[in-house]
């Protein structure tokens, strides 16, 4: 949450994580897991922390949500820049993330890019949300 500001990973609307019925977020998987009906799939952690962001219940699972959709490329590059923000911080996580992506910084963007193009042919769908709020990270 930290790194996303208490914002959406999608369209930057506030988020707040607490127990009970005044949170709004949910952990969103960017590439869906229903990819992993897909033989080239399988192997790849879809639940490894290099694939899973905050997002709000409006972007996740609301009308017009993400749900099984592939987020737009735009989205993507978001993506990247979060999980090189944790290798570059040495943040806990930073071996994770390449372990499960790639130990140089060009190998983890072939990496997202490679799997993008395999879930956008496979699911067919690109997404983003209806709205958007100024950037803030």
């Amino acid at each position: 949450n930290g790194y996303q500001k208490g914002r959406c990973f999608y369209c930057f609307r506030d988020i707040l994580i607490a127990r009970g019925p005044e949170s709004n977020v949910d952990v969103d998987h960017f590439f869906p897991l229903a990819l992993n009906q897909f033989p080239e799939f399988v192997q790849m952690n879809l639940n490894g922390v290099w694939n899973l962001v905050l997002a709000c219940e409006d972007c996740n699972r609301g009308v017009g949500g993400k749900f099984m959709r592939v987020p737009t490329t735009r989205y993507l590059e978001r993506l990247h820049c979060r999980n090189q923000f944790y290798i570059e911080s040495h943040h806990p996580l930073r071996e994770t993330l390449m372990n499960q992506t790639g130990q140089l910084e060009l190998h983890r963007r072939d990496f997202l890019q490679r799997v993008h193009k395999e879930a956008t042919a496979r699911l067919l769908h690109h997404w983003k949300p209806a709205h958007e709020q100024a950037p803030v990270f």
